[in-house]
């Protein structure tokens, strides 16, 4: 398949993803659909590996925190990658006087084909989880119903730009945005929008930028995590 095709494929086996992820929490399911010798990088947390894995980290995970719901803020898609932009939203105690408890992280997957999936990789800033502490000293529970309409009152970032420059434009922004010295481990680029992900020996970043038409960097974002020795993406 081309790149077309195959990102096609990839967003078509998103769809299938969020639907028993994100939208349908249905952990069993959506841990099927990672391949046997898939690597899964949640950096604050650790690695995990095939199915199994997966689906024994994510149960013992969600278990506390069973009433969080997710939204999608943004995905761009390249051949057999997708990079997103997700929200893990809390319900409010009926106690708090807070607005909302959520946090944001950027995630990138790699198509295994046929619908599943070979790795997928989670960066966020670890600070960003103590809303989830706040939330359960506020009397936050388990039990608490869950409220799938939730969105952030205040997005991360600016609507996608429709249109970009041609992909090696993209991928230069990219490189000029870098914290590291490294090259990038990978990139997704989709019309004006990239993400990659560049590695130090102690941390792992990722950088999203919106890039005009003109070549102008329009947006910019950089996100890290403590590093993980092992590439989940080969």
């Amino acid at each position: 398949m081309n790149t077309d095709d195959r990102s096609s494929a990839t967003r078509e086996a998103f769809e299938t993803f969020l639907d028993r992820g994100a939208r349908g929490r249905d952990w069993p399911a959506w841990s099927a659909l990672f391949i046997d010798d898939a690597v899964y990088t949640e950096h604050c947390m650790g690695q995990f590996h095939g199915s199994a894995g997966v689906a024994e980290w994510i149960g013992a995970a969600m278990e506390p925190v069973a009433c969080m719901t997710f939204s999608i803020e943004w995905a761009i898609t390249e051949g057999d990658l997708m990079a997103f932009w997700i929200w893990n939203h809390l319900p409010t105690p009926p106690a708090s006087t807070v607005d909302e408890y959520c946090f944001p992280n950027l995630s990138i997957l790699s198509h295994a084909g046929n619908g599943q999936w070979a790795a997928q990789e989670d960066l966020y800033e670890p600070a960003w989880t103590a809303c989830v502490v706040d939330w359960f000293r506020a009397g936050g529970s388990p039990t608490m119903a869950p409220d799938p309409t939730l969105r952030p009152i205040q997005p991360s970032y600016p609507p996608l730009p429709p249109d970009g420059p041609p992909r090696d434009v993209v991928s230069a922004a990219l490189a000029s945005l870098s914290p590291t010295s490294s090259p990038a481990r990978l990139e997704v680029i989709e019309g004006g929008a990239g993400v990659a992900i560049f590695d130090a020996p102690e941390r792992a970043y990722g950088v999203t930028c919106h890039v005009d038409t003109d070549g102008r960097i329009a947006f910019s974002d950089v996100v890290s995590n403590p590093g993980e020795r092992a590439n989940p993406f080969g």
